[in-house]
């Protein structure tokens, strides 16, 4: 875990034995989003070295809550956005005012919305952009979304997947969002400002199984990407040399 102040989820993916080797510290970061980081949280960001960060939140979240890192002069830090081009309401938080009914109602949103991701054509975009960027650069990188679980998880997964980081140390590395977070602590404030902002009640319970992370999330999206080194190729379009180039750079 990072030692942030105001930047949620904030942990090094990198830290696994890969079948290729050790994998190099503090290249491979993943957090929430960084709108809240306080003036410590930047220097601490600016001494990482980081050369890329990737944001896969939709431009309204990015509107709401614009990142306070990197400054936009710094050219020295490519920025990758997730589909720039799309306004309007992002999709889970549509479905949270339009047909959240129940818990269950939220886990099976969650599993379908996981299982959905690999096959959106902006989030295989981002995916490739990301990945042709690793493999040409080496750099370090930070990637997060809002929460810095669900669409990070699914592309930390794939990335730990091409390192060749087992199954159950990915799976241990998503579910570190339970020990990170308090999820409890959240969710109590969460609830009642999202009822404000919907004008319906929403009660913790409902909004619980969105909040969290559970091991049938990521399995639905391994699983729908299948083999990572297929859907790299012939899904994502990267070069068995790209992919090479990203592992050599990455181990130790």
């Amino acid at each position: 875990m990072y030692d942030f102040d105001n930047i949620l989820n904030g942990r090094d993916f990198g830290l696994y034995e890969s079948e290729y080797g050790q994998l190099k510290p503090g290249k491979l970061l993943r957090s929430a989003h960084l709108a809240d980081a306080s003036a410590r949280d930047l220097e601490r960001l600016d001494k990482l070295g980081l050369g890329l960060i990737v944001d896969l939140r939709y431009l309204s979240e990015r509107e709401r809550q614009p990142n306070k890192w990197p400054l936009k002069e710094d050219a020295k830090v490519r920025v990758l956005s997730f589909d720039a081009t799309r306004t309007g309401q992002a999709p889970h938080e549509a479905f949270i005012q339009n047909d959240l009914d129940s818990p269950q109602d939220a886990r099976a949103y969650m599993v379908q919305n996981y299982t959905d991701r690999p096959h959106n054509p902006s989030f295989q975009k981002i995916f490739a952009d990301t990945l042709s960027h690793m493999a040409q650069s080496g750099d370090g990188l930070i990637i997060h979304c809002a929460a810095g679980k669900d669409r990070t998880g699914t592309l930390v997964a794939l990335i730990q997947s091409l390192l060749g980081i087992n199954q159950d140390n990915i799976m241990i590395d998503y579910m570190k969002t339970m020990e990170s977070v308090d999820v409890e602590a959240i969710l109590a404030v969460a609830a009642p400002q999202i009822s404000q902002r919907f004008e319906r009640s929403i009660s913790a319970d409902m909004l619980r199984p969105m909040f969290g992370v559970a091991p049938d999330y990521l399995k639905a999206s391994l699983e729908a990407m299948g083999d990572p080194h297929i859907y790299a190729r012939d899904i994502l379009g990267l070069k068995r040399a790209s992919i090479d180039a990203l592992i050599s750079k990455y181990i130790a």
